[in-house]
């Protein structure tokens, strides 16, 4: 009975911790108004454009020329509008373009939070606490370059791609984990149908995102020697195939010529190897991992090389290892030049990714696993102060800095559209 009761107290707990963690990431979405700055107009004239043609019974599944033209943003020139369509029918529905982009945030950040917990659960499922799933989960969702894509950038195709990495994550570790030759019955199936859903559905919101989603995907079914995540990249890419048209057509003709895409060089715009360890100021679009998750990493290091009781697992350093080549791809010094230099596609397709930054975004998730592992480390500590302390200071660096960097673009960006 006395277990029940404390089983029942820390799920309370880490109820109310989630609550908050989503709350905290939710702060710019309370203003009344939507913030200047960033690319926000972009997503403003794609509604505006899906609007009147859901009025004309019209779907625009991808932006028109004008669009782009009118901006003057051309960086999602090959993301589609498919995410964006029932915003558009609210909009249609109420007039409010406020409403309407307050609506749509709430539900990327709910649907983040989601979809967070269902895969780092899936990745910690082995153990018998539940913190390093919700500290993994934390870093992610306070993540610096989350928030910066989210809010300062305001790249809202980026923060839906971000909405289904979690996701696809889940469904391809549905379909790599247990015995290899294991008979493939209905589970299988299932998470191999969510899992092509849900790469096409990073197409839809970010071409770059899809492509990055396929060198993962690839990445792990070499390594772990799984054919089921190719079959689900397959049919994945099937089901963008309109997308991927699209692409080809930009990247080997001369197609789309009248968005007037920009061609430039991206190596320069990487991170420098100290911004990869910024805490809250950054400059360049170059957030840095923030204190939770260098206080995790160091710990991490401190338990492995010093205390010689780091947490030995194969997948933490699977992930570690993904996360790596990841960061790598990030690194000013990455030879982007020499990969444009293979031909027309090359330069238009890297002039896509516009910066390496998104590469750090996305090596950050998985680089929650090892995070994840250093907390649960040093829970086991002799130490019980260090026990409770450490990852006590990791919560409240995340949320504090979460709250701080909302709160700088809050007080310093003027309200663009009033209600």
């Amino acid at each position: 009975m006395k277990m029940k009761t404390e089983g029942s107290k820390e799920a309370y707990l880490y109820r109310v911790l989630y609550i908050m963690t989503g709350v905290v990431a939710l702060f710019p979405v309370s203003c009344n108004y939507i913030m200047s700055g960033g690319i926000v107009t972009e997503w403003i004239a794609r509604t505006e454009e899906l609007r009147m043609g859901l009025q004309a019974w019209k779907l625009y599944l991808f932006p028109s020329a004008e669009t782009f033209i009118n901006t003057g943003i051309r960086v999602n020139g090959m993301n589609s509008n498919f995410w964006f369509i029932i915003p558009a029918a609210l909009y249609l529905l109420t007039g409010k373009i406020v409403l309407t982009y307050r609506a749509y945030m709430l539900a990327v950040q709910t649907a983040t939070l989601c979809g967070a917990m269902l895969f780092f659960r899936k990745v910690f499922g082995e153990e018998k606490t539940r913190l390093p799933a919700f500290i993994a989960t934390l870093l992610y969702m306070t993540c610096p370059y989350r928030i910066y894509v989210c809010y300062d950038l305001a790249n809202l195709s980026q923060a839906t791609a971000w909405m289904l990495l979690p996701f696809y994550g889940w469904a391809i570790a549905g379909l790599v984990t247990g015995e290899k030759r294991r008979k493939f019955g209905k589970k299988e199936i299932f998470n191999l149908f969510i899992a092509a859903l849900l790469l096409a559905g990073i197409g839809y919101a970010d071409v770059i995102f899809f492509l990055i989603a396929t060198g993962i995907t690839v990445f792990i079914a070499v390594a772990l020697r799984r054919l089921w995540p190719l079959v689900s990249l397959a049919a994945g890419s099937a089901c963008f195939l309109p997308g991927l048209y699209r692409l080809a057509q930009y990247l080997f003709t001369g197609a789309y010529a009248e968005l007037e895409m920009p061609l430039k060089p991206i190596m320069g715009e990487g991170y420098r190897f100290g911004q990869y360890f910024g805490s809250y100021a950054f400059r360049d679009g170059h957030p840095g991992m923030g204190m939770g998750m260098l206080l995790c990493l160091l710990t991490g290091l401190w338990l492995k090389f010093v205390k010689g009781r780091g947490e030995e697992k194969k997948k933490g350093t699977f992930f570690t290892v993904l996360s790596l080549v990841l960061i790598f791809f990030s690194f000013r010094h990455f030879p982007w030049d020499y990969v444009q230099r293979m031909g027309a596609w090359a330069l238009k397709l890297v002039s896509l990714i516009d910066t390496p930054a998104v590469f750090w975004g996305v090596g950050f998730l998985f680089l929650c696993v090892p995070a994840g592992y250093a907390m649960n480390g040093i829970r086991k500590h002799e130490d019980t102060v260090a026990a409770y302390a450490i990852p006590v200071m990791v919560i409240l660096f995340c949320i504090g800095i979460c709250v701080y960097q909302c709160n700088t673009l809050t007080y310093n960006r003027l309200p663009l559209i009033t209600p």
